[in-house]
C-alpha cells in the first residue's frame, strides 16, 4: 500500500525518468575518465618519488666519508 506512494516513479513522471536514462551513459563516462585520471595522477606521482629517491641515494653514496687525521 505504502511502496508504491514511496517510490520515485510515483514522484517524479515518466518524462524526467526517460531524460535521466540519456544522461546514464555521459555519466558512467565521466566516472571512468575520471576514475582513470586519478589513476594516472597516482602513478606519475608514485614514479617521480622513486626517481627522486634513487638520486638521492646515489648522491649520498658517492660522497667520500673524510678519514680520520693521524695523530
Amino acid at each position: 500500500m505504502f511502496s508504491s506512494a514511496l517510490s520515485l516513479s510515483a514522484a517524479v513522471s515518466n518524462n524526467i525518468l526517460d531524460m535521466t536514462t540519456d544522461f546514464t551513459p555521459l555519466f558512467v563516462g565521466l566516472v571512468v575518465v575520471a576514475g582513470l585520471s586519478i589513476l594516472g595522477i597516482v602513478g606519475a606521482v608514485a614514479v617521480h618519488d622513486t626517481r627522486k629517491a634513487d638520486q638521492q641515494a646515489e648522491r649520498t653514496t658517492a660522497i667520500p666519508t673524510p678519514l680520520p687525521k693521524a695523530a
